[in-house]
């Protein structure tokens, strides 16, 4: 190897060197004639432009910086481009979850996947938990008919919109009382669920069915009127009339009223007019009752 060869490889070295501490800027040795030289010069030149892109790659991705493709045919950065993949697509996810899909499971990041896999469980749970917290902000326990805040926060929406005429049915359960006392507070339950049951079996799932509390039930109509709500109101006596032929040591009876509201029509006096007419419809049956028994009241 002469003086020059020796001066060429000693370049080469240097830039080898250089390159491995990751300088990779690009570097122009005196020329060999020497194929082995030569080709040595030549993959030292590609190496060095290789890592350049990796760098940048790879910088860019711990930057988290996603919308940067890999550079192409370049096998310095293979594991990278896995990861950088699987980064889009966990990306990808999360957005998915931020958007509510729970049903998101990840199983290609390790440890990580089990981390975010025990988060997605957890924000599961805390859906379930606040769901279960909503429904019985508005249902009735016993019954799970809606309570009275539903009811109330109805009613007012209904008035505000367009489902005119809208009729509301007051429904008093006779006899709780006397059941509760006769027979305990479990059959007085049973009897209440019985009713529950009858109400909700009576009118269209688009209406409204509320327990207010105790032995008092509600029903909004939407887009009822009058004629309309009082076959409603033969619907709930057939349903009881065919509940009340089996035995079970109780029947179920109710005091109903209703009234109709159309459109300007406050739905508070329609509520009133309905109770009141319940009051009379329960008294009524009170006399009926005394006078089949032979009472005077």
């Amino acid at each position: 190897m002469n003086k020059r060869e020796t001066l060429i490889l000693r370049e080469l070295s240097e830039q080898m060197e250089r390159v491995a501490q990751g300088d990779s800027t690009p570097r122009h040795p005196l020329s060999s004639e020497v194929p082995e030289l030569k080709a040595m010069e030549e993959s030292i030149a590609r190496l060095g432009g290789l890592l350049a892109d990796a760098r940048d790659f790879i910088s860019a991705l711990s930057q988290g910086r996603l919308d940067i493709d890999p550079p192409p045919r370049n096998p310095l950065i293979a594991p990278f481009k896995q990861m950088h993949a699987n980064l889009r697509h966990l990306t990808w996810q999360t957005r998915q979850i931020a958007a509510g899909d729970l049903d998101q499971h990840v199983d290609f990041l390790g440890a990580f996947s089990v981390a975010f896999n025990s988060m997605i469980e957890a924000l599961r749970q805390k859906r379930v938990a606040e769901e279960r917290i909503l429904y019985l902000s508005l249902h009735d326990t016993l019954t799970d008919l809606y309570n009275r805040g539903y009811f109330e926060e109805e009613m007012a929406r209904i008035e505000r919109g367009r489902s005119f005429p809208v009729s509301i049915l007051m429904a008093d359960l006779d006899g709780l009382k006397r059941i509760n006392d006769t027979h305990g507070h479990a059959i007085g339950d049973r009897l209440i669920m019985d009713a529950a049951d009858i109400l909700r079996r009576a009118v269209r799932s688009s209406d409204v069915v509320a327990r207010l509390g105790g032995d008092e039930f509600a029903l909004i109509l939407p887009g009822t009127d009058a004629l309309i709500a009082a076959r409603v109101v033969e619907r709930i006596r057939g349903i009881e009339a065919e509940f009340n032929r089996e035995p079970r040591g109780y029947q179920v009876s109710f005091s109903i009223g209703f009234a109709t509201s159309v459109k300007d029509q406050p739905l508070e006096e329609t509520l009133k007019s309905a109770d009141e007419r319940m009051y009379r419809d329960k008294c009524a049956r009170k006399e009926a009752l005394a006078q089949k028994e032979g009472m005077i009241i």
